[in-house]
């Protein structure tokens, strides 16, 4: 597979690195390595790559993974990679390096009688949630694949996009795949003409990532993950992948997109195996499986090729749809279109018509309107179930604002410093969908939050004075929110403090003397005002008129007195220290 390169070629420097040939890699060349290099921050990006082109490297990749993901690529010879690896892993602003892999679209083709014929909408019951809703054309669903080719049943369907396998904004589809899941997906339908797709009045976002050859690098397809949640996609779907350890990268674009609300679908694979195919294995992912016409995991044995089916993994397939399916060609005809890349666009299909009936529906929502109502399987090869797309859209979502009855500490309390806020009598007993977290905010600016009862968070002042304005907002899962106002007082400055009588600095002394100061504190008010003799507390007075005896006799010859004011939030001034002769 050719790898698409955005600049210039690389040039690594032997003689600062220690490697081999510093030719340049072809972009071809079937013995190149592409890397795939994450910092810790945006500044430490800048500050590695002069580092990095001081030595002969130049990191690539696009401005959007250097932005969101803090990420770049680095293509090297593979008998250097090893090597360079190691050295970007010693830098301190390198989070982790990691090798980009060739990710692939995951279909079948068929050969066998049982493939056509199929009555797949029918299984998974979408015309009858049909009756509840046939789509939104604001509701948007990325297809993150070989590109759309709008024709036929996708005319009028689709969304400007992007073409991250050759960096145009030209995403028609060169190879078929993408076409196909769009498809599946968003076919018009009631037009008296091809077929329909699952959510017909729904928009197709296009992002290629994949190329000409059905194959991508996983940087490309998380800047595409990126691309969808940044315009607007509230269900990503990803009928590609491949077998080995999660990438590190497409996990991080996956929490980006989930952070943005988006639901991210992705293919279980077609090797009829348990082993994990990525993305579809990255946490926050929803695993689709393949199943036959009787809802049993799709499995064929194909000559010289062995058996080809869903892999499956209750510990990692969510859900699953039928792993055949009618779809749009990119040139308008139809085929019969397999694989768990078939599954997975049936199953976004579905969470669109959930986010179409309910737009205010959030991620778990749609999330759990999917899982909640799937059909339980009877070999327990997945998670959830096959998903039932009438029950999914008539599934009710929470929009009950859970309650926060009060915070601690009371109201107008003053504090200096760093002080706890509590949420209290918290609870989602009327919505029913349970607390997912607190936030709280100070003067409308975030502070932090937290995930787990009691509800606790630290709030820190500074050199801040004065009236605090404390928000507590408290969602539940399903995204509604209640709010409770605090208002604290911060006090961080320390009392004035003055000597009113008592021995000057290097006076002689002997028997009792008297030491009177005066203290006031705007704020808080005075605690009490302590005499300190040698660097111990001597004494302490808490009433006004503050007063001390001195018996010198008791100290040496040299006597160190020093006066100290204590507000009532701990706030502290000391005075100059006076020394005493005997």
């Amino acid at each position: 597979m050719r790898i698409y390169r955005t600049g210039t070629a690389l040039l690594v420097s032997a003689l600062a690195w220690g490697i081999g040939a510093a030719a340049p890699a072809a972009s071809a060349d079937p013995g190149a390595v592409r890397l795939v290099v994450g910092f810790r921050s945006g500044d430490g990006l800048e500050g590695s790559a002069h580092r990095l082109a001081a030595a002969g490297l130049r990191l690539k990749g696009t401005q959007r993974l250097a932005a969101k993901l803090r990420a770049r690529t680095l293509t090297v010879p593979a008998g250097d990679a090893a090597r360079i690896k190691a050295r970007l892993q010693a830098d301190g602003n390198v989070a982790f390096v990691e090798v980009s892999r060739k990710f692939s679209k995951l279909d079948v083709t068929p050969d066998d009688p049982r493939f056509t014929g199929q009555s797949e909408l029918g299984q998974i019951h979408v015309p009858a949630a049909w009756e509840t809703t046939t789509g939104a054309a604001g509701t948007v669903v990325a297809v993150v694949d070989t590109g759309v080719t709008p024709v036929g049943d996708l005319a009028g369907a689709t969304l400007p996009g992007w073409d991250f396998a050759n960096n145009d904004a030209d995403p028609s589809d060169d190879e078929g795949h993408g076409s196909e899941v769009a498809s599946v997906i968003a076919a018009r339908g009631n037009n008296g003409a091809g077929i329909a797709g699952v959510c017909w009045q729904c928009r197709i976002l296009p992002v290629k990532v994949l190329d000409h050859k059905g194959e991508g690098f996983d940087d490309n397809i998380a800047d595409g993950i990126v691309y969808a949640a940044d315009h607007g996609a509230k269900v990503i779907n990803l009928s590609l992948g491949a077998p080995g350890g999660a990438s590190r990268l497409l996990q991080m674009a996956t929490d980006y997109a989930r952070a943005k609300g988006a639901v991210v679908i992705a293919a279980a694979g077609n090797d009829a195996l348990p082993e994990i195919n990525y993305p579809a294995g990255n946490a926050g992912v929803l695993a689709v499986g393949g199943t036959d016409a009787a809802g049993n995991r799709f499995v064929v044995n194909v000559p010289e090729a062995g058996d080809v089916g869903s892999n499956y993994g209750a510990s990692w397939v969510d859900v699953a749809a039928p792993f055949c399916t009618t779809a749009q060609t990119r040139t308008g005809g139809y085929d019969t279109f397999c694989g768990t890349s078939a599954s997975t666009p049936l199953v976004s299909g579905v969470a669109a018509l959930v986010k179409s009936h309910d737009p205010a529906a959030n991620l778990w929502s749609v999330e759990r309107a999917l899982t909640s109502t799937a059909q339980p399987l009877s070999d327990n090869w997945l998670r959830y179930g096959e998903v039932r797309a009438d029950r999914a859209v008539r599934l009710p979502v929470d929009h009950t604002a859970p309650t926060v009855g009060g915070a601690t500490p009371a109201n107008k309390t003053k504090f200096r410093g760093t002080v706890t806020v509590s949420a209290t009598s918290v609870s989602d007993n009327a919505g029913g969908s349970g607390v997912d977290h607190a936030s709280l905010y100070a003067d409308g600016k975030f502070v932090g939050a937290d995930y787990s009862a009691p509800f606790s968070v630290k709030y820190r002042s500074g050199s801040r004075n004065g009236t605090v304005k404390l928000q507590w907002k408290v969602f539940d899962r399903a995204g509604n929110a209640a709010t409770y106002n605090r208002n604290l007082v911060a006090d961080n400055l320390a009392p004035t403090l003055k000597w009113k009588s008592g021995p000057a600095n290097n006076k002689k002394v002997r028997g009792k003397v008297t030491v009177k100061a005066s203290a006031s504190d705007a704020g808080s008010g005075i605690l009490r005002v302590e005499l300190w003799i040698n660097g111990k507390l001597a004494k302490s007075d808490a009433k006004a008129g503050y007063s001390f005896v001195v018996n010198t006799a008791k100290y040496g010859k040299k006597i160190k007195v020093q006066l100290r004011a204590r507000d009532k939030v701990g706030n502290l001034r000391s005075s100059s220290t006076r020394t005493w002769k005997r």
